[in-house]
């Protein structure tokens, strides 16, 4: 293994210029070239083969041109699908909510805020502390002096309540 990266550090030294000219003809990109040449010499650290060859500077180049080809190709078929797309023309979705998608949240908000407020005073105090203040079930117990399954049934019958009073609006759950 030891000769093998010695092998390779000297070859890497002597023809990373040349590889480096001729992978930026072939795929047009000098940052791609530098990525392809590295990628060509970790695996050639990898396999075995490059050890067995005869000719290193030729196994070499033809992993070099096999690696670009092996690109363009990718980029071939990337290209297909994005073939008579410029994504300067597409049409990025707003992150605004439309007038409507505003009204139906405001007045979701207010019959889920009404339908908290009628909960019993137990039930809607656990709701609370867990949902406005983030509190978890085992604190909401403590602060309360609640067993952890009383807050666990109180949040439930919470969200079952606010669950059936959307359903009661037509509103999708």
């Amino acid at each position: 293994m030891l000769a093998l990266a010695s092998d390779l550090g000297h070859l890497f030294r002597t023809e990373h210029d040349r590889l480096m000219r001729a992978m930026r003809r072939l795929v047009g990109s000098p940052s791609t070239a530098e990525d392809l040449v590295q990628d060509v010499f970790v695996g050639l650290l990898r396999g075995n083969a490059f050890a067995e060859a005869e000719n290193k500077q030729a196994y070499l180049a033809r992993c070099a041109t096999n690696m670009a080809l092996d690109h363009l190709r990718r980029e071939r078929v990337r290209a297909r699908y994005f073939s008579g797309t410029d994504l300067a023309d597409c049409e990025v979705a707003c992150t605004v909510p439309l007038p409507d998608e505003t009204l139906q949240g405001v007045q979701e908000l207010a019959l889920l805020r009404r339908t908290i407020d009628e909960l019993p005073s137990k039930c809607r105090a656990v709701f609370l502390l867990s949902r406005d203040h983030g509190l978890t079930m085992k604190e909401i117990a403590v602060r309360l002096s609640l067993s952890d399954k009383t807050v666990e049934k109180h949040i439930a019958r919470a969200m079952m309540q606010c669950r059936q009073a959307l359903r009661n609006a037509g509103r999708a759950i």
